[in-house]
């Protein structure tokens, strides 16, 4: 059974080539040292490494997105606003949500393990401007706050056709499915490689209803043998609301005209037809998701700080002096 630390602690920090996170999880000084302490003197003892930790996120097959936690902190993912724009296309008719797809990634070595968690962050609009998803509801009049996002991890071989059911009541625009102390890799559970699992965000639109439109026809004849003959048929279409952002306005044309005929009457007319005008859906602001990572241990004698530890420095004890027995 896993026990976790009574506080959450964070990835320590280490130096590593590209920037990734690699850190060391300094637990305790070597046994030994307590012989030292037994005749009245203090040694400074480098600090035994249990294990070190690197933890990273990336959308699928984009390695050159991948973002590596630097100091044990939340990295992140961006959902292009181009993606959410997809759901314009879900027009009626059993139209599937737009599937979005990302990975977490990272290891643990020695007694280390890693969870994460995995939250809606905000929206970043082109001109760079952000707002705040902390209640999970989208900025007005965005196709965002017109649909419904749901982050959810996915199953075997990176399916995500099962999308979760939303909630009773719940209004908001995006949801996370499981996103709390998910595990990625176990404690002392290392093979020597990275841990991979895959992510999915699922929109769909909120569109109303679709609705049905029923053409009825009846048909009453008499036959050459005098007989009357009636038949009756039924075909229907459905109909749907395609997803939109609120009209920008309305785009009127009108035309009057007005001529003299050879007999020397005067005709006039006049005809207007308009057209609505919504604004671009390509102007979409980013979902920016975050993963923090905590490290997790199978050791509840193991006493571990929130503090970061660099990697390969040393640190002195800090243990009082004990006098020398006898």
């Amino acid at each position: 059974m896993t026990i976790r630390m009574s506080r959450r602690v964070r990835l320590l920090v280490g130096g590593a080539a590209a920037g990734a996170m690699v850190g060391v999880l300094s637990c305790g000084l070597v046994s030994g040292a307590q012989a030292l302490w037994a005749l009245n003197q203090v040694q400074e003892t480098a600090p035994v490494n249990e294990g070190a930790v690197q933890f990273g996120a990336q959308p699928l097959g984009d390695v050159g997105a991948a973002e590596f936690s630097a100091d044990g902190g939340a990295v992140h993912v961006r959902l292009p606003g181009t993606v959410i724009a997809q759901v314009v296309g879900q027009t009626g008719g059993g139209s599937g949500p737009v599937i979005w797809r990302f990975q977490a990634r990272g290891w643990a070595q020695g007694i280390a393990g890693i969870d994460f968690d995995v939250a809606p962050v905000e929206q970043v609009a082109k001109d760079g401007s952000t707002t705040s998803l902390a209640e999970g509801r989208g900025r007005a009049n965005t196709l965002l706050a017109r649909s419904t996002a749901k982050i959810y991890p996915a199953a075997v071989n990176g399916d995500c056709s099962q999308v979760p059911e939303t909630p009773e009541g719940d209004a908001r625009d995006v949801i996370v499915y499981e996103g709390r102390e998910r595990t990625l890799q176990e404690p002392e559970a290392y093979t020597g490689a990275e841990t991979v699992q895959d992510w999915c965000v699922a929109i769909a639109y909120d569109a109303p209803p679709d609705g049905l439109y029923v053409n009825d026809v009846a048909v009453d004849a008499t036959g050459d043998d005098g007989r009357s003959i009636s038949g009756l048929d039924r075909w229907a279409s459905a109909v749907g609301v395609p997803p939109s952002l609120e009209p920008a306005g309305e785009y009127v044309n009108s035309a009057e005209t007005s001529g003299t005929g050879v007999d020397g009457s005067e005709a006039s007319d006049a005809t207007e037809w308009r057209s609505m005008l919504y604004p671009d859906p390509s102007n979409e602001p980013d979902l920016v998701i975050a993963l923090d990572p905590l490290v997790t241990t199978t050791r509840p004698d193991v006493r571990a700080g929130d503090r970061y530890v660099p990697a390969q420095v040393s640190r002195p004890a800090t243990e009082p002096e004990v006098p020398a027995e006898g």
